[in-house]
């Protein structure tokens, strides 16, 4: 740590300015309870707005007069070039824009969660100190191509093993983990698990800087075609080979492994089963999602790679490389012209007109058209009732309970005011089902209905009662449902 780069590091930094903001408290709040509470990488414009006012209105009651402007004005400040502390981009099959959290704001929400310990209570120094001498440990023994060294690492770990054996056939009892240091251990996974969702931001920065670079080699026009490629060619290769990029996509071949992902999650199932890890709610929210959302974590980075090899695709076509060298003729013309008329101050024959509500979009950004679905028609008229089947329909249908909408709605808010977001898996386990698979319907209907946040992209398995005990429980699997803390507009 040096003087210089601490002054250029205080003075530019977008992190520091977050937190030097007068609003910093909210404006931080807001954000992790959307992308770090709510599990998403990214929000549309409309949900974002839609979430942000809500969270204005909430505020009014609390903390009045903070936030006080337009929904829609915070973002697009929070996005300008002087904060940087959202990214604004537009998908390739959306139709509206997209906003993620920047580098700089990851950094900031890291560092209030280290310093603020939330849900965890402590900093897990004993298991920090073990991880440390672990990775010492194995530093030493994997960076060998000594023979003898790892033959006598493998005999101290098959006789440590032996001798627990030994011990648990002598005595019948297992050396278990004391209670602080089960959650000490925990604590310490939680907090490298939110700092590695974090890194993220950082590889998918590298990846977006390759692109930029590229496009504005080519808008220029000042370099050939050849050496902008080998440009591109070059930096992703670099990429790829240093130690962030080698880590990076051995995380992908890990996490998008089905042998691997599988035995990740019997691991969380047993996690969850801890009596001693009962009260640590949030660090239990975290980790009962992790695979999902690295997993898309993962992939949304390797879309940004994708990207990089489509530009560098278009570089090769040569159509598009000669419509992309006349733009940059034109502007080196209107260049040029500028600069012959800098002298004439008084000249009033030279304009420009911009048209500020025109929409700019790119036609590239849409998707192909593709043949709607065509359904059957099917011929009822000769269809004949069968009297029985209609008349065990009816007595199904006269057996089924009558949802209970104001108490469904009470156990939402009840567990809300226990846990910031949970989701249905939660609440099923807290109110479990008396109607069957039909009170879960209700819960969805109600998540649309009152505003909640409903990721239909993640599909999640839920175990559902019998009905007062009759009968075989039923396996479903519905869209993943993170029920939120915000006034409702409306019931059902």
């Amino acid at each position: 740590m040096q003087l210089t780069k601490l002054l250029v590091y205080f003075d530019t930094s977008p992190a520091l300015s977050l937190l030097r903001s007068s609003n910093a408290p909210f404006i931080i709040d807001f954000l992790n309870q959307q992308f770090k509470q709510g599990e998403r990488i990214s929000w549309a414009h409309s949900d974002l707005v839609t979430a942000l006012i809500a969270y204005q209105e909430n505020l009014q009651e609390t903390d009045p007069g903070k936030l006080p402007s337009r929904a829609d004005a915070y973002l697009a400040e929070w996005c300008s070039s002087e904060t940087r502390w959202l990214r604004r981009f537009l998908e390739a099959d959306a139709d509206e824009p997209s906003y993620q959290l920047t580098p700089h704001t990851e950094d900031v929400v890291a560092f209030l969660d280290l310093v603020l310990g939330k849900d965890l209570n402590f900093v897990g120094t004993e298991s920090r100190l073990k991880l440390v001498i672990d990775l010492l440990a194995n530093l030493v023994v994997g960076s060998s191509d000594d023979p003898e060294t790892r033959l006598q690492h493998l005999r101290n770990e098959q006789k440590k093993i032996q001798d627990e054996i030994t011990q648990i056939k002598q005595d019948g009892v297992v050396a278990t983990y004391r209670p602080d240091q089960i959650r000490d251990q925990f604590a310490t996974a939680v907090s490298i698990l939110k700092q590695l969702q974090g890194d993220f931001r950082a590889v998918e920065e590298s990846f977006r800087d390759i692109t930029l670079e590229v496009q504005q080699q080519q808008v220029a026009g000042l370099a050939a075609r050849g050496g902008i490629l080998e440009y591109a060619l070059n930096a992703e290769d670099v990429l790829k080979k240093d130690d962030q990029g080698v880590s990076f996509y051995e995380f992908v071949n890990l996490i998008l492994s089905p042998v691997q992902t599988e035995q990740l999650e019997r691991i969380i199932a047993e996690i969850r089963k801890i009596p001693e890890l009962s009260n640590q709610q949030e660090g239990m929210e975290t980790v009962r999602g992790m695979v999902t959302l690295l997993q898309r974590e993962a992939e949304k980075v390797m879309r940004t790679n994708q990207r990089l090899s489509t530009t560098l695709r278009r570089l090769l076509d040569v159509e598009a490389h000669a419509e992309r060298q006349r733009v940059a003729q034109l502007l080196q013309e209107i260049r040029g012209l500028v600069v012959s008329l800098d002298d004439q101050h008084d000249c009033e024959d030279v304009g420009l007109t911009v048209e500020v509500n025109a929409a700019v979009d790119s036609p590239f950004r849409r998707t192909f058209w593709t043949e709607p679905t065509k359904l059957e028609v099917v011929d009822l008229t000769e269809f004949q009732p069968d009297e029985a089947e209609r008349t065990g329909v009816f007595k199904q249908y006269a057996a089924m309970h009558r949802l209970d909408w104001s108490a469904m709605r009470n156990h939402i808010d009840e567990l809300l005011n226990l846990r910031p977001a949970p989701t249905l898996a939660d609440l099923l386990d807290e109110y479990p089902p008396t109607s069957g698979a039909v009170e879960v319907l209700g819960y969805l209907q109600i998540a649309k209905d009152d505003n909640h946040h409903i990721d239909a992209t993640v599909e999640i398995p839920l175990s559902i009662p019998p009905i007062q005990g009759k009968g075989n429980w039923i396996e479903v699997r519905v869209p993943l449902v993170t029920f939120l803390n915000k006034r409702r507009h409306g019931h059902a």
